[in-house]
């Protein structure tokens, strides 16, 4: 005996539902980054790229590989903050065509200052969920994050 499963189309596919509430509450939290940032002087992805500098410097490749952008994209957000003083591009001595985003002791200052804050307003803003729930946030978040970063085949043909 086969069984029809009839779904509610007034009821949302749960998969699409989650897919839509991790891109709002996306939403919502990077304005509230945004608005935080902004009276430090940055923007997010500047506090994200000095978030990845390093004072021995890091490769601009890298940092958009982790920040799942295009190095061009990235370029002139790095001149902004070279012409603010918080890193400087430095050539990388093992490959002199690789440029190294090096932090400098003011980028590293700033982060000192900045990141305190920051994790405060990020606890704040999850105080909604129980301890309990923010690990089980998390484990979901990266089980998914793990299953994403290798697709299955049919998927890389769409």
């Amino acid at each position: 005996m086969t069984t029809t499963v009839h779904i509610d189309p007034k009821l949302p596919d749960p998969e699409l539902e989650a897919y839509t509430l991790l891109r709002q509450v996306n939403s919502i939290m990077d304005t509230y980054n945004r608005y935080d940032l902004r009276r430090e002087g940055l923007t997010i992805p500047q506090f994200t790229i000095l978030n990845h500098a390093t004072p021995e410097g890091i490769p601009l490749s890298e940092i958009s590989a982790r920040m799942l952008c295009d190095n061009s994209n990235l370029t002139g957000i790095v001149d902004r903050l070279i012409s603010k003083g918080l890193v400087e591009r430095r050539p990388d001595p093992q490959d002199r065509r690789v440029s190294l985003i090096c932090l400098t002791p003011a980028g590293a200052e700033k982060l000192r200052s900045i990141r305190p804050y920051h994790h405060a307003n990020v606890s704040r803003r999850m105080r909604s969920l129980s301890e309990r729930e923010v690990q089980q946030l998390r484990d979901l978040l990266r089980a998914l994050y793990q299953a994403l970063q290798d697709p299955p085949d049919i998927e890389r043909h769409v």
